[in-house]
């Protein structure tokens, strides 16, 4: 598995899983998914996955704007709220995106001249 795939599985695992995280404490509710919010987050984490693990790039990074989108709007939401009270679930959730689309950038081979 090369470094770039491995970084994109990680961070699909973690935007994954942040669906099911509440707050600062690691509990798993299955009630979550239910939000259409976090259901396209969730769907965004299986995407990264999957596009990491077949080697699409362009696949991954379309995910991962999906997903950091999502964060970008919560964090100006606490922004916008003066609450500036990061829980695990958005850390998680930004370092998740980061790691994304670290994984959809990529060097091209075979550039022509």
């Amino acid at each position: 598995m090369r470094n770039s795939s491995l970084l994109g599985v990680i961070g699909g695992v973690l935007i994954a899983v942040t669906v099911f995280l509440t707050g600062n404490t690691i509990t798993f509710t299955s009630s979550a998914w239910r939000e259409t919010t976090a259901f396209v987050l969730l769907v965004a984490g299986i995407a990264v996955i999957i596009f990491s693990l077949a080697g699409n790039r362009i696949g991954t990074g379309y995910a991962a704007m999906v997903a950091g989108t999502i964060a970008l709007i919560e964090v100006v939401d606490l922004i916008r709220h003066s609450d500036l009270n990061f829980s695990v679930r958005l850390i998680l959730l930004i370092v998740g995106v980061i790691l994304a689309f670290a994984a959809s950038v990529g060097r091209r081979r075979g550039a022509a001249v």
